[in-house]
């Protein structure tokens, strides 16, 4: 059984936000990965707006296209969705074509982050505060390619909390994706560290399941709260602002 203490926010007031904790307790026996958007933070579209412009932008799409349109991209891994819009417009998807216009997004997805009105969702930066001081080893399960999850992150200041995990470039199908991050995971951790997964979406929960993690999810995102209730995560919570609650949701 995991357990939390009030020490871990008293260790919390005497560092610096956001800053990677020296532990004491040996290596982790429990990893955390986590979705990004509408789960630890809300983008307002920066996203898809930044990718439609770069897509605009290198392949001299009309400036009122809106490439991602046709795509439902609630889930779906970066990887997926730009090859969904490659297709869509006859673009010949490579892996150069892919390297430039990663390099492009990530600059444009910077500038667009700046443009809209994102923000971390509610409970999240002192969550993540306390988990720091907590034996966990904490990574990513994002659709985002790594690059670009982290743009993100950082623009809000919590990028420090995460040490690696599985990205949009590891898969276009979401549990292959976490069973990477997890396997990249396990260097940070004990050998027979378990998992747990939290995002918004049904497909957070059933990739979770499908590599063996506990599944947290939270009605925060895009999922729809009807189908996040009948994919029967192993915890349902409307947020990630009840301290306590979500603590033993994650720990124990």
């Amino acid at each position: 059984m995991w357990s939390w203490s009030a020490s871990a926010l008293e260790r919390t007031a005497l560092r610096v936000r956001g800053q990677p904790r020296e532990m004491d307790m040996g290596r982790p026996t429990r990893i955390l990965l986590w979705d990004i958007d509408g789960t630890l933070v809300y983008n307002d579209r920066a996203g898809s707006v930044a990718m439609n412009r770069t897509f605009g932008e290198l392949f001299d799409l009309p400036r009122e296209s809106d490439p991602l349109s046709q795509v439902d991209f609630a889930g779906a891994s970066d990887h997926w969705i730009v090859r969904q819009v490659a297709k869509q417009h006859d673009v010949d998807w490579t892996d150069d074509v892919e390297a430039n216009f990663l390099e492009r997004y990530e600059s444009v997805l910077t500038a667009v982050l700046h443009e809209r009105e994102g923000r971390v969702l509610p409970g999240v930066t002192g969550l993540l505060d306390v988990l720091a001081d907590e034996n966990v080893a904490q990574g990513l399960g994002t659709g985002n390619f790594k690059r670009a999850a982290f743009v993100k992150l950082n623009h809000y200041r919590i990028g420090s909390y995460f040490r690696d995990g599985g990205f949009g470039e590891d898969s276009g199908r979401r549990p292959e994706l976490l069973a990477a991050g997890l396997e990249r995971m396990r260097t940070h951790a004990s050998a027979d560290a378990d998992c747990v997964v939290i995002g918004d979406t049904v497909h957070d929960v059933t990739a979770g399941r499908a590599i063996g993690a506990k599944t947290v999810a939270v009605k925060t995102g895009f999922g729809d709260p009807a189908q996040l209730v009948d994919s029967e995560p192993d915890v349902l919570l409307d947020d990630l602002s009840d301290l306590d609650r979500t603590l033993a949701a994650l720990l124990d």
